[in-house]
Formats: C-alpha cells, sequence, structure tokens
C-alpha cells in the first residue's frame, strides 16, 4: 500500500472534520474516493473541495444493508475498495448515572458497531482483491478514561482490542489494519463537547487541526503502523499512565481542574474558527 495512486477508499463520516480533511488528502494524491455520510449537504459541500469526481453516498453505517450497498456500489463504480477510513462518530456527554439508555445505545450502535458493520462488509472485496487496509479513529480516550463520557469511552476502548484482533487475523490475506489515537481535534463535535458538558480533560490543551490526524491515517496506511498517536507525546503518557491503573484515581482530579480553568480559552478558539 506504499503506492496509492489510483486506489480506491471509503470514507465514513466524510461530511465531519477529520473526514473532510482525509478526503482532501487522499483526493490530492490520486486516490478514487467513495464518500459516506448521513448528511447529504454536507458530503457535498466536502465534495466541493475536491478535484475529482468523487461517489456520495448517503448511508446510516448503523444500517447493516445500507453498509453492504454502499461497499458493492463502490466496488461497482471503482472496480474493487482498497482502503476503509472509519471516521464516523459521536459523542453524547454526560456522567453515566444521567446517561439516558437511548443516548447510550445511539453511541454504542454508531461508534462501535458502525466501524465494524463497515469493516466487515470490505473484508470479501479486500480478499477478493489481494489486500487493502481498514483505519479507524478512536480517540485518546480509547487509551485512558474521558469522565462525562463513559460509553463513548467504552467504544473507543472496544475499537483498539477490535483492531488489533482483527488485525492479527487479516494479515493473512494481505489487508493491513490500523487505529488511530487523536488527542483533542478541532472539529465541530469538539465544539459541542466544549457547550454541553464534555470532559474537562478535553480541555487540557489547546485542540489540533483535522488535517494532523488525516496525515496520521496516511502515515499508518503507507506505513502498515497498527496503532498511530497524535500527538506521539501524548500517547506515551497515556500508555504509561494505564500500567498503573489504581493512579488514575488520584491524577485525573488535578487534570480535570486544569482542563476546567482552560475549557473557557479552548471554546473561544473554536468558535473562532468554527462556524
Amino acid at each position: 500500500m506504499k503506492n496509492l495512486k489510483g486506489r480506491t477508499a471509503i470514507i465514513t463520516g466524510a461530511a465531519g472534520g477529520i473526514g473532510t480533511q482525509v478526503a482532501r488528502l487522499f483526493d490530492g494524491i490520486g486516490i478514487n474516493l467513495a464518500l459516506t455520510d448521513i448528511h447529504a449537504e454536507g458530503l457535498e459541500k466536502t465534495a466541493a473541495g475536491l478535484s475529482g469526481n468523487a461517489l456520495r453516498i448517503v448511508c446510516d453505517i448503523t444500517d447493516r444493508a445500507g453498509v453492504q450497498a454502499l461497499v458493492n456500489e463502490s466496488a461497482g463504480r471503482f472496480g474493487t475498495v482498497d482502503i476503509l477510513v472509519n471516521t464516523a462518530g459521536i459523542i453524547m456527554p454526560a456522567l453515566f448515572e444521567d446517561c439516558a439508555y437511548e443516548d447510550i445505545e445511539k453511541q454504542l450502535r454508531i461508534n462501535l458497531m458502525g466501524a465494524i458493520t463497515c469493516s466487515k462488509e470490505v473484508i470479501p472485496v479486500m480478499k477478493k482483491s489481494g489486500g487493502g487496509h481498514i483505519v479507524t479513529v478512536s480517540s485518546m480516550a480509547g487509551i485512558v478514561p474521558e469522565t462525562y463520557s463513559a460509553i463513548y469511552t467504552a467504544t473507543k476502548f472496544a475499537l483498539r482490542g477490535f483492531s488489533l484482533t482483527i488485525g492479527i487475523e487479516l494479515k493473512k490475506y494481505g489487508i493491513g489494519v490500523s487505529a488511530i489515537f487523536p488527542d483533542s481535534v478541532a472539529t465541530p463535535m469538539l465544539k459541542y463537547e466544549a457547550s454541553h458538558g464534555g470532559s474537562p480533560l478535553t480541555f487540557l490543551s489547546q485542540p489540533q487541526a483535522p488535517s494532523v490526524v488525516a496525515r496520521a491515517i496516511l502515515k499508518a496506511i503507507i506505513k502498515n503502523r497498527a496503532e498511530v498517536y497524535v500527538p506521539a507525546s501524548t500517547g506515551v503518557f497515556s500508555k504509561a499512565i494505564m500500567c498503573w491503573p489504581w493512579a488514575v484515581t488520584k491524577i485525573w482530579p488535578v487534570l480535570e481542574h486544569l482542563g476546567s480553568k482552560n475549557r473557557a480559552h479552548v471554546e473561544k478558539t473554536l468558535g473562532e474558527i468554527i462556524p
């Protein structure tokens, strides 16, 4: 997967901040694009900024039949599917004790089952063509706990285990599997968190640009990396602290206090760069 020009990629959540930047980056190196999201208007906006004639498919990734149609249409248009980038995801911040079951199930369906379903449906196509690559955007919340977002954290932890496991299983088919773990990213979702009681941990530092995450995704594909942390330094700290889970309960109140103090500044910054 080192020469990607002429390959075909499905990008879920393509109307979102990270998905849009992945589409732009891939378009620039000549990858055929099948963009999908539930937001038709957002898809058109993403496609309008591209040089190629990207395929746009409105799809709910929690609908198995819809995902099957997405893969079939993409393969029919371009001959195969070489790359799947799972960026679609949602967060509904709240203390777990206050979470409505409807919100719990929605996050599980989109964040976890959506990525699982898309991955499962592209595997036969990739096997037939002799290989491919599946990338799933997790979160630093897939390594360390994120308070006020227990279900979101659970889905991101689960995606890490899922990606590592299928990476082992699919290696014999020439299919690479990567998981990406970004710290806070300047997207509409983060802006929503800032104004809806998101975890203070999310605001410890200034959010990074979605384009940084897009480049990490490309790096993971080219170098066949199982995991990529964005930034790498945060990944080192996160993995190190989880070697001593008991320390989390002692350190997290301090980190939450620092994040709470920085929340207003981050929210102001996001308001200036995101409509």
